[in-house]
């Protein structure tokens, strides 16, 4: 009997170190990315960002500009055919103007709302993710486009989850999974992200991102962080 108690307790033990083990090792794979983009002081301090940059599509090419305030709004512009097209996400909704579809603007679909708001987050998933009721695990390593990568999964406090590939050299992030739901359709969409750069402050961010079976890839050409942003830019027009 003393021997089982024995071997019990101390298979106990070695699941305890393990699962310790395993939290330190997230908790130093976030830590490294976090240094990688620019530290947590960079990241903290992150307020708005202005991006410009040509977005590829079924072979044409579209000019695109985005206004991103933190956690709070997100203008996007781009011109087809010689309209320009607007869509804005906000915490509380969003809104869209397509000429192509009429001249008003309208009201974005909530499902469409909800898939984009993720992108109001400046600093990631993996900053400050406990605080944000997210949870992070590692799932193993894979190789993605001949480079070893750890695989992370990061769960949301409503319960969804995104994959993230992290290089172990260079701890940027590879590739990013995600599941979308919006306008009655269901898609599994692969981002993959490269070429990282880093502005003038020292923040660094990926200049080229392709998306999956989407079949879209931007190529960012210029990149403004906490510029003063006017708010008014994301209130829907009044008709």
């Amino acid at each position: 009997m003393r021997v089982n108690k024995m071997l019990t307790l101390l298979f106990l033990a070695v699941i305890a170190v393990c699962s310790g083990l395993r939290a330190q090792t997230v908790d130093e794979i976030v830590s490294k990315h976090i240094d990688a983009m620019g530290g947590k002081d960079k990241l903290k301090g992150l307020q708005s960002m202005y991006t410009e940059g040509i977005m590829e599509v079924r072979g044409m090419e579209i000019p695109l500009k985005l206004w991103l305030v933190n956690d709070k709004a997100m203008r996007m512009e781009f011109e087809v055919m010689g309209s320009n097209n607007i869509q804005v996400v906000t915490r509380n909704g969003g809104w869209l103007q397509m000429p192509m579809q009429g001249p008003d603007p309208k009201v974005m679909d909530s499902s469409m709302v909800h898939a984009m708001q993720s992108r109001l987050d400046l600093a990631g998933e993996l900053y400050d993710y406990k605080a944000k009721g997210r949870t992070v695990t590692l799932e193993g390593k894979e190789t993605k486009d001949g480079m070893e990568t750890y695989k992370l999964k990061v769960t949301n406090r409503d319960g969804s989850v995104i994959i993230l590939y992290v290089d172990t050299n260079t701890y940027y992030i590879d590739q990013m999974q995600t599941h979308i739901k919006a306008q009655g359709q269901e898609m599994d969409i692969t981002t993959v992200l490269s070429d990282y750069k880093k502005t003038d402050n020292g923040f660094v961010y990926p200049a080229s991102t392709s998306q999956e079976p989407i079949g879209t890839k931007i190529s960012v050409s210029k990149v403004e962080v906490n510029k003063p942003v006017d708010d008014t830019i994301f209130a829907m027009p009044k008709k």
